[in-house]
């Protein structure tokens, strides 16, 4: 599994470029794309951990793909850069989760997105304790059982990270499936519980509880 994704929505004068450089100077995985056609189509293809979204001007289509996203149920955290302080406002008001203005040094930038990262899994340190001797590291993507790191597989670590973030909630086969499959994948509900069924056989049959109309879920572990 490579490092959390990013998507980037650039603006045409490139005027983010540094604080792209410092994401992948410190192992976030960078995708890149300069309009908003371009922006879903890779949003419809591949799964990512954080939207960065540049704004230079009161640019009335960028306000409305982050509606636009909301509207669907893109759970996935909205970051919004700009020059302009009267950006802010507007931003949050179309829905996104951080707005921070470009001039930030490097390490607030990676500090400010670390914190939006750590918010989805609602906890301060970048590991969560499945068990007394495995842990989920959340930024490698992880899963360590006595500090030695286990093989899930792709798609069963993103099951597991997705049922992280809703510790304590059911979540239904058909969100499970949206959450940890790209829009264009026809996947299958017997495939869910496939993964399910390996996640358990590797980490503990009472890791996750399943219910026939709820779906599955992680308890929240104290």
């Amino acid at each position: 599994m490579k490092a959390l994704k990013i998507l980037v929505l650039e603006s045409t004068d490139n005027s983010i470029s540094q604080i792209i450089e410092i994401l992948r100077k410190n192992d976030f995985n960078i995708d890149i794309c300069k309009n908003n056609n371009e922006f879903l189509e890779r949003v419809y293809n591949n799964l990512y951990d954080l939207y960065l979204i540049d704004i230079n001007e009161k640019s009335l289509p960028r306000f409305q793909l982050i509606q636009l996203l909301n509207e669907y149920k893109d759970m996935t955290m909205k970051m919004v850069i700009t020059s302009i302080p009267d950006i802010i406002k507007p931003s949050f008001l179309s829905g996104c989760d951080e707005c921070i203005i470009r001039n930030i040094d490097e390490e607030e930038i990676i500090l400010r997105v670390k914190a939006l990262i750590r918010r989805q899994f609602k906890v301060y340190t970048d590991s969560i304790s499945l068990k007394n001797n495995i842990k989920y590291e959340i930024f490698n993507k992880k899963v360590l059982i006595n500090k030695n790191e286990i093989n899930l597989g792709e798609k069963a670590l993103l099951i597991l990270t997705y049922l992280l973030k809703y510790r304590g909630f059911y979540v239904s086969s058909e969100n499970l499936e949206n959450g940890v499959y790209p829009a264009n994948t026809n996947s299958k509900n017997g495939v869910i519980r496939f993964h399910i069924h390996k996640i358990r056989q590797l980490l503990g049959n009472d890791l996750i509880t399943s219910h026939k109309s709820n779906g599955y879920k992680i308890d929240i572990i104290n």
